[in-house]
This record gives structure tokens, sequence and C-alpha cells, in this order.
């Protein structure tokens, strides 16, 4: 089949128009905003948050977001028990208080009947470690012979700390265990 000039130019024509169609019917997609899709969810979108995503699809919101250290702040209750190497030492009560300005640090107060703090570094899993100071493993306790190791662990069911404490000292190792409850 040959193409005479006219059949030509009328197929031009028309594939041209059909451009013309193509390109003014199509239109960029755009996103409509939360509130008219009705979303009403507040969604946390900072990653390092452990709440970070819940509650997506949403509205973003970064108010919403929750650190490692916060859910540990709070006046706790506690019943210390103290293990050593040879013996099992009757439980003592203590109270003490966390607090924090930072988003994974935070200062456990009162735990010590002195004025020494303990430092404490918090991850996304609700768990603690005891914070080293310059390059050791472990931090001053209650006296300056007593260094600490150890950890807590924020219980998300009933708030509460499970508490791990090694506390090596001139009269050898002892480990504090047991739970604390928010007040």
């Amino acid at each position: 089949m040959r193409f005479t000039p006219m059949k030509y130019s009328f197929l031009l024509s028309c594939s041209f128009l059909f451009g013309i169609m193509v390109l003014f019917a199509c239109k960029k997609w755009q996103d409509n905003p939360a509130s008219n899709l009705g979303l009403t969810n507040r969604y946390c979108n900072i990653p390092e948050a452990i709440n970070y995503n819940h509650g997506f699809p949403g509205i973003e919101d970064n108010s919403v977001c929750v650190f490692a250290a916060q859910p540990f702040v709070g006046n706790y209750s506690f019943n210390d028990t103290v293990y050593t190497e040879t013996d099992t030492l009757y439980p003592s009560a203590i109270s003490f208080g966390i607090t924090s300005n930072d988003r994974y640090k935070f200062v456990l107060n009162g735990f010590c009947s002195n004025t020494n703090q303990l430092l404490f570094k918090a991850n996304r899993y609700y768990h603690a470690a005891a914070d080293s100071i310059i390059g050791s493993a472990k931090q001053l306790m209650c006296r300056s012979v007593d260094t600490l190791s150890g950890f807590l662990d924020y219980r998300t069911t009933d708030s509460s700390l499970y508490i791990e404490f090694y506390v090596m000292s001139d009269t050898g190792i002892s480990t504090h265990k047991g739970r604390a409850y928010k007040k």
C-alpha cells in the first residue's frame, strides 16, 4: 500500500491531534492533604523514637514522639534485695527518682544515701545500662571504693523497672536485684 501525500497529511494530522489530546487529558498526580482523606491518627516521624510510625497512615505530628529515656522518668519505690558472694541480705525499701533532659540518657537520684547520681543510657527497647565514665565500663556507686555496672529494664505492662546492679567494692561483689514500682 502506497501513501499518497493526501493520506500522509491526514495520518500526520490525526497523530498530532491524538498527541495533543493525550497531553491535555493527563495531569500530574497531587496528594490530597490528610485532613481531606478523613485521617485523624497522629504519628511520630522521627526514626529514633520508640513509637516511630505508630498510627501511620495519618497526620505527621512529632509532638507525640516518645524517646528512649522518657518512659523511665518518675519516682519509684524499690524493695532492694542484696546478694553477696556468700549470703543473701534482707531486703530494704528505697525510694528514688529518675530525671532526664536528653533523648537517651537519664539520672537516677536517691539510690544512695549521699548525693551520688547514677547515670544510665537507654535504648528504644526499654533497656538502660549503667553509663560508663572516662573509658571505664563502670561508674562510682555510693562509696568512692564502689563501682557500679548493671541495667534497668522498663516493663510497659505495669510501668515498673526490673533492676539488676553489680557493685564491686573492697569487700567483694554484691548484686542488687528487684522490681521498682512507679509512685
